[in-house]
């Protein structure tokens, strides 16, 4: 079985869709992660969320896994407001699904169905990070949603190498369209929206074979 992991997407559906159709993958026995923020900045929020649950309806839970991001987090917060809107680009967001006659309240029932973090023998997968202080048992929804510069600048107390998103990795390198490969962590969020590339990383057995990528469309 392969595992292949996708960082941050943030409505860039054209390139999440091209990526995934150069994939060599058959999620009737292959895996898929999300690492989360499928919403905001990016025009096509609605375009692959509906994917996203077109995937996991198709292939299950087991081989479409689907992690929360601090982004779905915000719109959950906020979706009891009589115009919510949580900042950071959910104006695009909100756009989108009022294009397609979609609710937020749909929208955050998905976002309550995803995981906060997923593990197997070989890696833990999480939006953010983890608190490098605490063990595991100790960690806060918190951590795992908007760790950054602490999760990043430590060495963590997990006995597995941490696949992440959330910090783009311009933050780390002037290289900013490849994934960053640190001691005990990965930092998989290559900046599509902000105009650099969608990355995913191909596992089988522990390890990475293979680094896709595509490049962010022109607008």
């Amino acid at each position: 079985m392969k595992t292949f992991v996708i960082g941050d997407t943030h409505g860039c559906y054209s390139e999440f869709k091209m990526l995934l159709d150069s994939l060599d993958a058959d999620f009737k026995t292959d895996r898929l992660i999300m690492l989360g923020d499928y919403i905001d900045r990016g025009l096509q929020s609605y375009e692959l969320l509906m994917a996203l649950q077109l995937l996991r309806n198709t292939y299950g839970s087991d081989h479409i896994v689907l992690i929360r991001g601090n982004h779905e987090q915000m719109a959950i917060d906020s979706s009891n407001d009589i115009e919510p809107c949580w900042g950071n680009g959910c104006d695009a967001t909100l756009n989108s699904f009022k294009k397609h006659n979609y609710s937020l309240g749909e929208a955050v029932d998905f976002f309550k169905t995803m995981l906060l973090h997923y593990s197997d023998e070989y890696f833990f997968y999480v939006h953010a990070g983890v608190n490098p202080n605490r063990s595991f048992k100790d960690q806060s929804d918190n951590d795992f949603l908007w760790s950054r510069r602490e999760f990043i600048s430590h060495s963590h107390k997990l006995d597995k190498t941490v696949i992440f998103g959330h910090t783009p990795t311009f933050y780390f390198t002037s290289q900013a369209t490849k994934p960053q490969f640190m001691n005990d962590k990965i930092a998989l969020d290559t900046g599509c929206v902000y105009g650099y590339s969608l990355s995913a990383l191909e596992l089988v057995d522990g390890q990475i074979v293979q680094v896709h990528s595509v490049n962010r469309f022109a607008a």
